[in-house]
């Protein structure tokens, strides 16, 4: 559909997992995995976005991007890296948040970071055996999972009193924060999966579920498996 989509169909994963913002976290998350015999051959890891920032192993973290047993969502914190190239503001906002490490680089390796950053997809879809899983970094505000992908696709665009979808999935947080009539569950898509939001444990609203659990703040992750 566009490259800030990802679906993923007809795949051959004998189980599918799905991680909360790593932060920085790689030895925490090659111990979870462990833990739950991850089969780094056949099984499939995908992560809500923030894989880098706060924490100390951000290379590491990005390392994971060459693997073929993992994916990720943009989260806010690549989105900042990628954006802080061009808007000093953004810059200032990355390095005051857990970025720092990023602009002690040399600018070889912060361009070639940045390049990888910029692949990442703002939605990943899921078809599996059965049901039909989507991970977003954020929020969804929209009520139809089509509607959403359709609206993502227009980038971030700046209406009076509108959100973008492209903005409320990088950095809202409407259906956890602010809970009312307006929102409900998303339709077309079974169950969505969410980060960015520091929650105690997975908590679910409507057919959308929160795994960040703070990583590098409480040295945990929450790893769902879905297939």
């Amino acid at each position: 559909m566009n490259d800030v989509i990802k679906i993923l169909v007809n795949q051959n994963y004998n189980s599918v997992y799905i991680v909360g913002d790593l932060h920085g976290s790689y030895s925490l998350l090659m111990q979870e995995l462990h833990l739950k015999n991850f089969d780094f051959e056949n099984d499939l890891l995908i992560c809500t976005g923030d894989i880098i920032d706060r924490g100390t192993e951000n290379l590491e973290c990005l390392s994971l991007l060459d693997q073929k047993w993992f994916l990720t969502v943009r989260g806010n914190h690549e989105e900042m890296c990628i954006r802080g190239q061009h808007d000093p503001k953004m810059k200032d906002m990355h390095a005051r948040n857990g970025g720092a490490w990023f602009y002690r680089q040399f600018q070889k390796t912060r361009q070639r970071i940045i390049d990888q950053l910029a692949k990442l997809p703002l939605v990943i879809e899921v078809e599996l055996k059965n049901k039909k899983v989507g991970i977003v970094h954020a929020d969804i505000d929209i009520h139809d999972w089509n509607a959403f992908k359709e609206d993502l696709v227009k980038g971030d665009y700046k209406i009076s009193g509108i959100t973008s979808a492209y903005t409320n999935a990088l950095w809202g947080r409407g259906r956890i924060r602010n809970y009312s009539d307006k929102y409900d569950i998303v339709e077309n898509i079974d169950e969505i999966y969410i980060g960015h939001t520091i929650v105690k444990e997975q908590t679910q609203i409507d057919n959308c579920h929160y795994i960040d659990v703070g990583s590098y703040f409480t040295k945990k992750l929450c790893i769902v498996k879905v297939q």
